[in-house]
């Protein structure tokens, strides 16, 4: 497999991510590189496969896909913006409507839903797992509040228990943003099967990645797995009832599937879902290397009081999608930022912050969504950060960033 922190891309990358000259440990562009039976799976297609969209492997891909998660429906779509689209679409959001949101995220999991119409309400952050709040959601729940959506952020399960109780108390939908926690569970049900949508990445940055782009969305209900085939594809069918010719009056009818609502195409090719089919094989393994990895990071910070590491509560299935620390300097009048001097500088780490809180983007602000009362989140993502991952990390790698973070937490406290 192939060493991701060797995959050169664009020096200036918005992410981050990339191999920038300079470093001794880059953040890589991907978690890993591809084996030769997953590469060996899209030359197949290219091959030999009848139709490049909306064929068998879409097929073979959503039923692999139901069967690993659990999900009564699957449908591979072409990201995971366009998941969480779908289920904007089929919660009915529109102007008058809230959507509560965690604050702390990346900005695909709103912009759908902000789009819809609907205000955004965001939600604070729980200080142990870093998740979304489930009291802080009921806290802002209003008439107008319409679907909650909770993201497992950074591979950790929120408490879905907690949060379907209350979605069911005030008949809330409920989204599941997945993008980095493909086989997180609770309890061994895996994240996606709890609220009435899920939606997963397969982008280049995750843990399966299907040629860069890529996602799927988990339906529970019959009625809005139904609507999903028009919605993601310009609301192409079959014409119904038989036809003496096959060809009259068109080979395929058009129509809706909601009143008022538009079709779009967010189609997964078939190379992406065949390579999907081959991916889903090793996630289970590939999570299971992240878990080791954090497990010899969290151990050996146990001792920095510091740093301070995110909790797992029991039952718990974590599949650390990334390692995010945060860095409690203030005994020494240090912040995050002198830590990640000290780390980039000294040591030739590059450690990155990802993203904001979202409403502190001027998309957001622009857009009437800058309001937030999200104390918790506030008082702790200024100093949060993440250092370099990918799936197989080397030993050593790991022993020099935690030797590195060790140094600059004690030249800082000198």
């Amino acid at each position: 497999m192939t060493n991701p922190s060797s995959v050169t891309t664009k020096t200036g990358d918005a992410s981050g991510r990339g191999s920038v000259s300079g470093y001794k440990v880059n953040f890589p562009a991907r978690m890993r590189g591809y084996t030769e039976s997953e590469i060996n799976a899209v030359v197949e297609v290219m091959r030999n496969a009848e139709a490049q969209t909306q064929g068998a492997y879409l097929r073979q891909f959503e039923a692999d896909f139901k069967a690993y998660t659990g999900a009564r429906h699957a449908f591979g779509v072409d990201n995971a913006t366009n998941a969480l689209r779908l289920a904007s679409i089929l919660c009915g959001l529109g102007p008058g409507d809230e959507v509560i949101i965690p604050g702390y995220t990346f900005c695909a999991t709103a912009i759908p839903f902000g789009a819809s119409g609907a205000h955004i309400v965001w939600a604070d952050m729980d200080p142990a797992t870093w998740g979304i709040n489930p009291e802080d959601i009921e806290r802002k729940i209003t008439p107008r509040t319409k679907a909650l959506v909770v993201v497992h952020l950074l591979g950790m399960p929120v408490d879905m228990p907690a949060i379907l109780e209350i979605a069911g108390r005030h008949h809330l939908r409920v989204v599941e943003d997945c993008a980095q926690a493909p086989g997180a569970a609770i309890n061994g049900q895996k994240v996606g099967t709890f609220g009435d949508f899920g939606c997963f990445s397969f982008h280049g940055a995750k843990q399966i990645t299907t040629l860069g782009e890529g996602g799927a969305l988990t339906v529970r209900s019959d009625e809005d797995a139904a609507l999903v085939p028009g919605l993601r594809h310009n609301g192409v069918r079959p014409f119904s009832g038989e036809r003496p010719r096959y060809w009259v009056p068109a080979m395929s009818n058009v129509d809706l599937d909601l009143e008022g609502v538009w079709p779009n195409n967010f189609s997964l090719g078939e190379a992406q879902a065949a390579l999907g089919s081959e991916l889903l094989k090793t996630l289970d393994q590939s999570n299971e290397v992240l878990i080791a990895q954090a497990a010899r990071l969290r151990a050996a910070f146990a001792d920095v009081p510091e740093l301070q590491v995110v909790d797992i509560p029991g039952g718990y299935r974590h599949v650390f999608h990334q390692f995010v620390m945060h860095y409690d300097g203030a005994a020494s009048g240090r912040t995050r930022d002198d830590l990640l001097d000290f780390l980039t500088q000294e040591a030739g780490i590059r450690a990155i912050v990802q993203y904001h809180p979202l409403y502190r983007y001027p998309l957001f602000q622009k857009l009437g969504a800058g309001e937030q009362n999200c104390p918790v989140l506030e008082g702790w993502w200024d100093n949060s950060f993440s250092l370099p991952w990918w799936i197989g990390m080397p030993d050593e790698t790991l022993d020099y960033l935690v030797a590195s973070v060790k140094a600059g937490v004690a030249a800082l406290k000198g």
